[in-house]
């Protein structure tokens, strides 16, 4: 009998408390658990709200227990809800206690069974105390194909990490990342997904030349300095020592560090709002930014490859991606500057493919959910 199949039995036994809800989020303190949080957190409701980590934190004025320890684990035991964005805790959890799994965003790439149909997912549970989120209800059926999940169990009620998208860029946030925006024009972001194999520069696209064989990181450096553009670069954590040293002398590009976003409980989606173009490859973040109807730029220099070795959910590519796809520099800067010369540029496309994935146009998603798991 493993470990975890005993906690199971022991958590069946322990009695459960209406009034605990657990987070959990990777990385710790982030994404749509920590949205959810700061919304229940901002009620005058009676509930005790706790974190399981990685790492605690003593600055924080959060109750939090490390992962794994019995703490921890009594605290989950003992909880009436759980709240994941990774399903973590889903292994341990029994069907008693109300399971959120907020997710960590709506697929474009194929993932879970659409990807490795011998795959064995530990949160595809189908009773009554289990909520998955989606956006839409196409979003709400790519996910179901891909955790091979009743739907009946899958909920249409945006992401709570998107309200903050409607806050607009927050002064908090500036400061945090000592930027001025009086000193520029536009703030672009390239947020690209990540590619294990592309560590290595050797001939492979990676990452921090924006995936284009021929970036010329001087030209693009006078590019945007002729234009007053500051470009914000946000790596998987795995690149950002690479990206820092290549990026090193160049003024108007900002590398957004994972540590800087954990220190200050903030992430990507605090930012977006600041954001007027996105620059982006295979990465969902364009589903959430097509809330702000602001420009996109794709950068698809192995499209073919791609679709061939990891494959999307949902094709044709060409029609779901609402923007310019570049495959080389030249081409880049020209649909860039297009972008920065016209926002209403792809406007039209993007309002068919916002309409499709994002049902709430709002910044009232972690009220619904709110309202559905714990007052419906």
């Amino acid at each position: 009998m493993n470990l975890k199949r005993i906690f199971r039995i022991i958590n069946r036994i322990i009695p459960k408390r209406q009034d605990l809800v657990v987070f959990n989020s990777a990385l710790d303190f982030t994404d749509n658990s920590m949205a959810l949080f700061e919304y229940m957190d901002s009620l005058d409701e009676d509930f005790e709200l706790v974190w399981i980590v990685k790492n605690p934190r003593d600055d924080l004025d959060i109750k939090q227990y490390e992962l794994n320890s019995l703490k921890a684990l009594f605290k989950t035991f003992r909880a009436g809800y759980i709240i994941s964005t990774h399903g973590n805790l889903s292994d341990v959890r029994v069907p008693s206690q109300v399971f959120v799994n907020v997710w960590h965003g709506m697929p474009l790439k194929a993932m879970g069974y659409a990807e490795n149909r011998d795959l064995v997912l530990p949160f595809n549970f189908d009773d009554e105390n289990y909520y998955l989120i989606a956006t839409s209800i196409i979003m709400k059926n790519a996910l179901a194909a891909c955790f091979n999940q009743d739907p009946r169990r899958i909920f249409v009620t945006g992401q709570p990490r998107n309200d903050k998208l409607f806050k607009g860029c927050q002064e908090k946030i500036l400061e945090i990342l000592k930027i001025d925006p009086a000193n520029y024009n536009k703030i672009v972001l390239f947020a690209p997904t990540f590619r294990k194999s592309d560590s290595m520069d050797d001939g492979r696209l990676i990452s921090c030349k924006f995936n284009l064989p021929d970036f010329d990181i001087n030209h693009f450096q006078e590019f945007l300095k002729d234009h007053g553009i500051l470009c914000f670069v946000k790596f998987h954590p795995l690149e950002e020592e690479e990206a820092t040293k290549y990026f090193k002398g160049a003024e108007n590009i900002k590398l957004i560090n994972t540590r800087t976003l954990q220190e200050n409980l903030i992430d990507i989606y605090d930012i977006l709002g600041c954001v007027d173009i996105l620059i982006t490859d295979y990465s969902s973040i364009y589903f959430d930014f097509l809330l702000l109807d602001r420009p996109i730029i794709f950068i698809v220099p192995d499209l073919e490859e791609y679709r061939e070795r990891r494959g999307f959910i949902l094709e044709p590519f060409e029609f779901w991606t609402p923007g310019p796809k570049v495959k080389n520099f030249k081409k880049f800067l020209e649909e860039l500057e297009k972008s920065i010369k016209n926002p209403e540029y792809y406007r039209e496309e993007r309002k068919v493919i916002n309409d499709l994935v994002n049902y709430y146009k709002d910044d009232k998603s972690a009220e619904r959910i709110y309202k559905l798991v714990f007052k419906d």
